[in-house]
């Protein structure tokens, strides 16, 4: 058995666990411009020893209060959504011009560069802007400070940033990831198995993720934006300042920038991978630490506020050892930090417990959740058929008027 089925039915993650550790090496990722990675096992490679299943996140992940994942952590509070804490704050990166040009207060740039200054790690697996082509990513291995900054800002992009793991086995030295939730599982399921990536990784700094977009959705914004996805030579999709908005940079030189609201909006949501909309974790519950844009309207006019939680020893212990001269921080309740992603809270509850329902009704395949309430109740039935026919009629409509 491999993760092609996996793949076949629906559930991929796109987050390149499966290729970077195949012992193999049978595994490829070709990019697909509209979808974004497709996997591709080669049957003349593969043994069927089955190691690429159990670093896969596509068929769930274990919630429950004693999951092997929470470690020592299991003694931490866990409410549903919020998940295991150690610490809440409101903050942003202390150097304003960090804070500025971040996607919502430049923590995650402080907290790895402060970390790299430090030593605490020797490098950073983060995700940075594919240089040859606009409408992609590119897992990057960072080591300086310089480094970090090219890569901060939200991708609103498909990323497989766990395709660097086969250079961290590879690489002696200590490392801090950075990924979404579903990165953030297939590293979990990879360290289970792998003495060396628990020893070499020793941070992970997870981004709050109510729903990622395929290459389609940039390709469907520049259009929409007066602009050929031909002619793309670079995508900004924040900042600077917040919310940002996204910048495109032509061939020729032209800059068209559109504001934030107007292109976040139901034709991006549209163009969302399958696995996005039956995923639980907006927050990044397995994360060391877990950042993400305060929506709170107090925070409006600002130059960017992260809703920041320390979720284990090493997090808490970093972060307070940051502040005050890479981070500006002040305490938040966990009553704040949930108001502060109400709309993540309806799409990763409500909605999906919808649209779990309705992919098991038509007979697919369902990823597994011990621990979550996953059966809807009426009402959040009624929001999964309603979230389903938004993005049918959206995509239709995107497809007629900007094709």
């Amino acid at each position: 058995m491999s993760v092609q089925h996996i793949y076949d039915d629906g559930l991929c993650t796109q987050c390149g666990a499966c290729a970077a550790l195949c012992p193999k090496d049978g595994i490829d990722l070709p990019w697909d411009a509209e979808r974004g990675y497709r996997v591709v096992v080669r049957a003349e490679a593969c043994n069927d020893c089955g190691h690429c299943l159990t670093v896969c996140p596509g068929p769930g992940l274990d919630f429950s209060p004693g999951a092997w994942w929470r470690g020592d952590e299991a003694t931490t509070p866990a409410p549903d959504f919020l998940g295991p804490w150690r610490g809440l704050w409101f903050g942003w990166a202390t150097e304003p011009g960090i804070r500025h040009a971040g996607a919502s207060g430049g923590v995650a740039t402080a907290i790895l560069q402060g970390a790299l200054e430090r030593g605490v790690v020797d490098g950073v697996l983060l995700v940075g802007s594919d240089p040859d082509n606009a409408l992609a990513t590119l897992p990057v291995l960072a080591r300086t400070a310089e480094e970090v900054a090219a890569c901060r800002g939200s991708k609103y992009n498909v990323a497989a940033v766990d395709l660097l793991l086969r250079r961290v086995m590879d690489e002696p030295g200590r490392y801090a990831l950075v990924g979404l939730p579903c990165h953030l599982h297939a590293l979990r399921l990879a360290q289970r198995h792998s003495r060396r990536l628990r020893e070499r990784i020793v941070l992970t700094l997870g981004i709050f993720c109510g729903l990622t977009a395929e290459p389609r959705a940039t390709a469907l914004a520049a259009r929409r934006s007066g602009v050929k996805p031909s002619d793309l030579a670079r995508v900004a999709y924040r900042g600077p300042g917040w919310p940002g908005g996204l910048r495109l940079e032509t061939s020729a030189g032209a800059v068209r920038e559109v504001p934030y609201p107007d292109y976040y909006d139901d034709y991006l949501a549209a163009c969302t991978p399958p696995r996005c909309r039956l995923c639980p974790d907006a927050l990044a519950e397995l994360a060391d630490i877990s950042v993400g844009d305060a929506w709170l309207d107090r925070f409006t006019g600002s130059d960017g506020v992260s809703d920041l939680i320390a979720r284990t020893d090493v997090g808490e212990r970093l972060v307070r050892e940051l502040e005050p001269e890479w981070l500006t921080l002040t305490e938040a309740t966990p009553g704040d930090m949930v108001a502060s992603q109400s709309e993540a809270y309806r799409v990763k509850r409500h909605v999906f417990r919808g649209r779990l329902w309705l992919r098991g009704l038509g007979g697919r395949a369902v990823p597994r959740y011990p621990g979550l309430r996953t059966k809807p109740s009426l009402g959040e039935a009624a929001a999964g058929i309603a979230d389903l026919t938004r993005e049918l009629v959206y995509r239709g409509l995107g497809w007629l008027r900007y094709r």
